[in-house]
């Protein structure tokens, strides 16, 4: 179907005068696995994203880092000992291009980590950053919040903290998606129980989602296995002096030769392609003077001048898991609304 009802001649396409932006704030526990989805994700859209004409690079050397943490993943799956893998407990930067095969990059993806802490000790800091963005991904240490009936989950995934930054800081939260993101799923849907996780986020979260509902904020729940090869074992008491939990988690191997496989990592990457497609159709049709408006207007000339792109994301979009595997609507906006 064409993009425009009426033919738009080239020489009067709008040609943008720099890539685009989009900003994606990342926020959750130290260790809980955040850098090891981006490195998933990125490993997984390198060639291409879903088959489509799309694919993903590295722009600059802290993401190519990613590379040599694939291979770190790799090696601790393998050989049973997740507890290697290294941790940050300070804020991060990744860069991603995101365009057409042979092309160069259509969209810059900016990723900025942020530990939970930072949500105090940082907050204008987090504040700027916030700002900008168009996705707000909330990582959970899924094991904290199921188990020991989740007496430690306010000490590791910082509940409180996290809640009461986000309904004091309306303003910059206005438009944008947010997502919450359990990880270290893989017992849970061994067992078949990964639907409880779902109910546990609502439930957990539940002052956050009652505000997220009266502020027309639209927000998901995306399970993922960040390990694949490897699953929850127990909790241990935290002898190392690391962190602020009194217990920490431990992973077993749950087959005799474990593989790094983690799963559906990509789509909080497909949900926010969602959403910024979603928006730009829908402010075609509106006067909106909302915080996404002005990206949406460098992203609709980017639309407008490179249509296959445009085509190639909505292939995209096809690929969003919903309503299955723990995928579940929270809270929905005039904006996204998945069916």
């Amino acid at each position: 179907m064409p993009l425009f009802n009426i033919p738009i001649p080239d020489f009067l396409k709008p040609k943008p005068s720099e890539t685009p932006v989009l900003n994606i704030c990342m926020m959750g526990p130290r260790s809980v696995g955040k850098t090891t989805v981006l490195t998933s994700i990125f490993f997984e859209t390198q060639d291409s994203v879903c088959g489509s004409k799309l694919y993903m690079k590295a722009l600059d050397t802290n993401t190519e880092k990613l590379i040599n943490y694939h291979t770190m993943l790799v090696d601790a799956v393998e050989k049973g000992n997740a507890a290697n893998l290294p941790a940050s407990n300070t804020e991060s930067n990744f860069k991603f291009g995101l365009g057409l095969k042979g092309q160069q990059p259509t969209l810059h993806l900016n990723v900025q980590d942020f530990p939970g802490e930072y949500l105090i000790s940082k907050k204008s800091e987090v504040n700027d950053y916030m700002a900008k963005a168009t996705v707000v991904l909330i990582a959970i240490d899924t094991p904290y919040m199921m188990e020991e009936k989740g007496y430690y989950n306010i000490q590791k995934n910082k509940v409180d903290i996290v809640t009461k930054y986000l309904k004091d800081n309306s303003a910059i939260i206005k438009d944008k998606l947010v997502l919450f993101v359990p990880l270290k799923c893989e017992l849970y849907a061994h067992e078949g129980r990964i639907e409880s996780v779902t109910d546990k986020v609502k439930e957990t979260y539940s002052d956050l989602i009652s505000y997220f509902k009266q502020n027309n904020i639209a927000s998901f729940v995306t399970p993922i296995h960040t390990l694949g090869g490897m699953e929850f074992d127990k909790m241990v008491d935290n002898t190392s002096g690391i962190g602020d939990v009194e217990k920490i988690a431990t992973y077993r191997s749950y087959i005799a030769k474990p593989k790094y496989a983690p799963l559906f990592c990509p789509q909080p990457l497909y949900y926010l392609l969602t959403y910024v497609t979603n928006y730009y159709q829908w402010q075609k049709t509106q006067k909106k003077d909302g915080f996404l408006s002005g990206i949406m207007d460098s992203i609709y000339s980017f639309f407008m001048h490179d249509e296959v792109f445009f085509e190639e994301v909505q292939k995209i979009c096809k690929y969003i898991i919903y309503n299955k595997n723990g995928f579940s609507a929270v809270t929905g906006n005039s904006i996204l609304r998945l069916n």
